[in-house]
Parts: structure tokens; C-alpha cells; sequence
């Protein structure tokens, strides 16, 4: 679910990336109009207390309220957490979130969104823990747990709660999801895997709320294959018993520590809130990014997927990939799967120029995609970078005629790989992540020309 370092998506980069064009898989299917994204938390603040609690630095201007807790304030500290299809916007001071049990009085918090009062609210986050020591043991039934919904004026009613045990094995750990307070005639339901520590995960879980008296559905997803549609949930739970809430409107974490065991040491990260699964799971994609010559203007295409509360794009050129100016506003047409858009920049260029798409939301947050590169003197003979890669190669080459190719080669001589260029195109971009790390040959064929050059997949 929700593309990996090289496979960029319209967000905010922390390293620019130069002279390629992208291709990212489009894996979304069509999305309902009114799916809503509710929240995106990257921590884009410095470093320190993440609340004002006992005076602390606030480092994120009240975003998230201290809940409960006296000790062990929950701190941003640098670096990010990743993982593979899961993207959202971090910053250049985007953070994580620590979080651990070492005392019993340790810090509660959470952050509000719109209320919700019908349908349901998924949230996913990253997690990788520390430790599983600290866990309680594995055959507890009831865990303990870490993250939870609220409604938008409670700060102890918690829902759809996400609770942790140790695992089966050694340096493991389990997840589960309850609804309200775990007890015998509301037992937790577990995800039957294991989840190893020091390995980032990707949880999603969910709050449905159905009308009429005790019928409210939990679900939890762990380490989820991409999908564009919600799939069957690896463990589920109904409020059976109990007051269920009116509303569902803050996201709440929590750190109890006790003898027998407590929440998890661990760091987390990218948390988003939607009312669509493929939204709260997948962020907007733009699926291809290419440039082709048109007579010595850089014509510019790219090709959207989960376009949901998108304003408009504003295409940026710069001279050294670092100063952006706007070249133009197309506004969004907040389609479906494979919505593709086409500008020509009208300033004929005779050296290297790099073009970026900004992705500006109805609320006039910004985003960026990764940047592509238009040199207006032509190109003889090809060249590829990274190399090694890791991911996506991409190749320079002489503007392509009708029917050029690109064509991967093991060094035994057994194609792997095979697309067809578009014409005109002057840069093309291949996914080799599927591929054994080995040395391959990439061989352009551009009518009666070829040409050959040898790589390294990482």
C-alpha cells in the first residue's frame, strides 16, 4: 500500500534527485468522491517534546494535546521511519516519534481531526520496535495497547484500540485490535503473525460506525500487500457491549508500563488519517513523469492516480535543480487511475533545464515530485544512472523514433526486461527492483542504431 526510495511519489523530496525521469506503478483503482483525508502527520517539527506537558518545548504548536502522564514526554527526534508503496510529506526537518514504558506515569497524547459520525476512519502509521522485552508475554490474551480513536471531547473513552504482546518466538512481536477495554466478553483479536523487531511495519487499522446500539466494527492490517481496495481484515472485532462512541475525532498513543510487561519501545512515523481506505493507505501518485524534445522546447507529461481534494499542479523549471520558478497552473481534474496531463514549456532551450510538478491540495498544502531533466542539445549515445541501482534505472539517450526499444539483458544472453520509448522521448526509465542483484547489458535499439551499455543491479 501506500512506492520506495527511487519510485517517487508527489510529496515533498529530502534529496533532490537529478536528470531522471520517473516511473512509479499506478496500483490504485477508482476512488469514490467523497473519500476525505482527515490527517497527515510526518513530524515536521525540530527535535524535542513532542507537547507543552511540565513546560515542555512544544515542538509541535499544539497540534497534539498532552493526554494524561507526568514522566517520559513523548520526544520527536530526527531521522524517518520508511517503507516500501508508503509515502506521505515529510519535510527537510521531518522526524519520528519515540515512545516507551519504562515508568508507569509516562506521557498519553493525541491529535484531533474532523469528527466523524458515520462510516468509517482509517488510520495507518509506521512502527519499528526497539525491543520486545518489554512486551507482556505471549500468552496473554489481553496485551496492552498503544494506539486508539477518541471522540472529538474525550480523553479517556478509547476505540478501536491497537494492542502489542511479545510474539511467538524470540525478537517478535504480535498486534491486535479491540474495540473498547479488552476483557473476557470482549476479547482482542490478534493478527495470527509474528512481526519481527528492528524491521519498520506498516499498520493500518479502522473504526466503522454503524447505526444502531452495539454493532461498531474494528479491523487491523499488518504489513499489507498494495490494494486499492480495502481487503479482508487479518483480525476484526464489534462492539458487542459497552457505550459506543458518538463520534470518532482524535488519534490517540499511549505508554503504560507495569511489571508484567507495557506498550511498546519503539519509534513512529507517516500517520494518516482518511475516510477511504485507499487514501488513509496510498498517497497520490503521479504514475509516469516524462519529457520529450519538441523542437528544442521541453514537452512535459505526467500521469496521476488518487488525485482526492487536489487543487491544482504548477510545473517548475529550474536551472540548477535546486531555485524553481513556476512555468504554468494546470488545474486537477481530481479523476481516476491513469488521468494524464500535457504541457510544453514555450521557452526554447539550448542547455540542461529540470522541470518538477507541484501538487497543491484544496487547503494549500504543497507537495513535490521528483525532478526530470530536458537538455536541448542532443544526445549521441546513451548513458544510465544510478549505477549501481537499486530500483528504477533510468536512461539517457538520442530522441527516439517510431518503434525504439528498451531491452535488459542478462550477461548469458537471456532478455529480462523489455518496453517499448515513446517517441520523441530523450529519457526512459525502467523498474529493474524485481531483478537479482547482477551485472545486466541494456541495449537501445532506435530504428537501425543500437547501442549497449553494461549496469549493476544492486
Amino acid at each position: 500500500m501506500l512506492v520506495g526510495k527511487y519510485l517517487l511519489l508527489c510529496r515533498k523530496p529530502k534529496h533532490m534527485l537529478r536528470n531522471f525521469t520517473l516511473i512509479i506503478l499506478c496500483v490504485l483503482m477508482a476512488m469514490a468522491v467523497q473519500a476525505q483525508r482527515l490527517l497527515t502527520e510526518d513530524f515536521n517539527y525540530s527535535v524535542g517534546q513532542l507537547t507543552d506537558s511540565a513546560g515542555g518545548a512544544n515542538v509541535s504548536g499544539g497540534k497534539w494535546t498532552p493526554n494524561s502522564g507526568s514522566a517520559f514526554f513523548i520526544q520527536v527526534v530526527a531521522g524517518d521511519l520508511s517503507y516500501a508503496n508508503y509515502n506521505t510529506n515529510p519535510d527537510g526537518s521531518s522526524g519520528k516519534i519515540l515512545m516507551d514504558s519504562v515508568k508507569s506515569s509516562a506521557e498519553d497524547a493525541f491529535t484531533s481531526f474532523t469528527a466523524q459520525t458515520s462510516g468509517t476512519v482509517y488510520t495507518s502509521f509506521l512502527i519499528n520496535l526497539e525491543t520486545a522485552n518489554n512486551l507482556i508475554a505471549h500468552d496473554s490474551a489481553i496485551g496492552e495497547y498503544f494506539a486508539a480513536y477518541l471522540p472529538s471531547t474525550s480523553g479517556s473513552s478509547y476505540s478501536g484500540r491497537v494492542y502489542i504482546r511479545k510474539g511467538s518466538v524470540a525478537n517478535t512481536f504480535n498486534l491486535g485490535i479491540c474495540p473498547s477495554t479488552a476483557s473476557v466478553s470482549l476479547p482482542i483479536s490478534w493478527v495470527s503473525a509474528d512481526f519481527a523487531i528492528s524491521i519498520t511495519h506498516l499498520v493500518t487499522f479502522s473504526y466503522e460506525i454503524i447505526s444502531g446500539g452495539t454493532n461498531d466494527v474494528v479491523k487491523i492490517w499488518v504489513d499489507e500487500p498494495v490494494s486499492g481496495t480495502e481487503p479482508s481484515a487479518q483480525a476484526s472485532g464489534v462492539y458487542s457491549i459497552g457505550s459506543e462512541p458518538t463520534n470518532i475525532g482524535r488519534f490517540a498513543i499511549r505508554q503504560a508500563g507495569a511489571s508484567k510487561g507495557g506498550t511498546p519501545k519503539c519509534a513512529i512515523d507517516a500517520i494518516k488519517v482518511s475516510t477511504s481506505w485507499a487514501d488513509g493507505t496510498l498517497p497520490l501518485t503521479i504514475s509516469a513523469f516524462n519529457v520529450i524534445d519538441n523542437n528544442g522546447h521541453a514537452g512535459l507529461s505526467w500521469v496521476t492516480c488518487n488525485e482526492i481534494n487536489v487543487n491544482h499542479f504548477v510545473v517548475e523549471r529550474s536551472a540548477d535543480a535546486q531555485q524553481f520558478t513556476a512555468v504554468t497552473t494546470v488545474p486537477a481534474k481530481n479523476a481516476n487511475c491513469a488521468t494524464t496531463y500535457k504541457v510544453t514549456d514555450v521557452k526554447l532551450l539550448s542547455g540542461t533545464a529540470y522541470y518538477r510538478i507541484k501538487c497543491v491540495d484544496n487547503d494549500g498544502a504543497a507537495k513535490y515530485s521528483g525532478i526530470v531533466s530536458f537538455n536541448g542539445k542532443a544526445v549521441v549515445s546513451i548513458n544510465v544512472f544510478p549505477n549501481p541501482v537499486a530500483n528504477t534505472l533510468v536512461m539517457m539517450h538520442p530522441k527516439a523514433i517510431n518503434g525504439a526499444s528498451l531491452q535488459v539483458i542478462s550477461l548469458d544472453g537471456k532478455p529480462v526486461l523489455q518496453r517499448s520509448i515513446q517517441q520523441d522521448a530523450i529519457q526512459t526509465s525502467v523498474d529493474v527492483s524485481r531483478l537479482p542483484k547482477a551485472n545486466y547489458i541494456v541495449l537501445f535499439t532506435n530504428g537501425n542504431t543500437k547501442q549497449t551499455l553494461r549496469f549493476v543491479k544492486q
